[in-house]
């Protein structure tokens, strides 16, 4: 049996879609792309203090200072002050303050893809006939105000006098290796790299940087999601170790 041709095996991509959107947009990428970023921010500021050189947590719970510096390096709850004694003598040892969690920064992902007429649906058949123009379009939409079902539900049952706001751009749902992430598109530049005779795109290099949206179900599917990957990854072999390797102390008498 002869080799399939690579161009025509099929193959899976990934999607940037909004559904609801009027008419609905669904963009399927022709290949993988050259690159998928992802990047999450944190704010953190700085504490008020730098701590006390006192043991002064452990000792309004009732323990004296040698109970308290003998055993807030082991690890149980009952021990929370102790331990906490011993991280302000760091803060203090170095002059710097702690730093505490204030917001999350919105994830990033930047995509660089290419689109080309040369490049068939996985089933061989021609791309659009030979054009990557409806993807163009699918992309640029993304990019300009739309109305979606709930806006027009709105305009016909209010007999077309309820007319929506035309201000803002879809959303973009990206579904790509392995993230369901609802999101908005806020960059989008496109290179035309090659033309047609007719002066039409046959190949464009397009990037593209979308923002996470959390108001919305996503966060919650990939926080179990998140669960069941961090869970499989607990069984790999020699995790026993691992666990000894990062904690403080027990590391010490890890020998390998």
């Amino acid at each position: 049996m002869a080799d399939e041709n690579p161009l025509i095996s099929p193959r899976k991509t990934g999607y940037l879609a909004s559904v609801i959107n009027v008419p609905p947009l669904i963009f399927r990428f022709q290949v993988n792309p050259d690159i998928l970023s992802e990047r999450k921010s944190f704010k953190y500021r700085s504490a008020n203090s730098f701590g006390s050189w006192k043991f002064d947590q452990t000792a309004g719970a009732g323990a004296g200072i040698a109970a308290a510096a003998a055993t807030a390096l082991l690890p149980g709850a009952s021990l929370l002050s102790a331990q906490n004694d011993i991280k302000e003598i760091g803060s203090l040892l170095v002059a710097t303050k702690p730093l505490e969690a204030e917001e999350g920064e919105p994830r990033t992902f930047a995509i660089d893809f290419v689109l080309d007429v040369t490049i068939p649906w996985s089933d061989g058949s021609a791309h659009y006939g030979g054009s990557i123009e409806p993807d163009l379009a699918v992309l640029r939409a993304f990019m300009n105000p739309s109305w979606d079902l709930i806006d027009v539900g709105k305009l016909v049952f209010s007999g077309f006098k309820d007319v929506p706001c035309w201000n803002k751009p879809p959303p973009c749902s990206l579904y790509y290796a392995g993230l369901s992430v609802e999101c908005v598109m806020t960059d989008m530049n496109i290179k035309i790299t090659a033309f047609k005779d007719d002066g039409k795109p046959a190949r464009a290099e397009v990037g593209i940087t979308l923002k996470e949206q959390t108001f919305s179900a996503s966060p919650i599917i990939e926080y179990l999601t998140r669960l069941v990957q961090i869970g499989k990854s607990l069984g790999r072999p020699g995790f026993g170790k691992d666990v000894m390797a990062v904690t403080p102390i027990l590391n010490l008498f890890d020998t390998d």
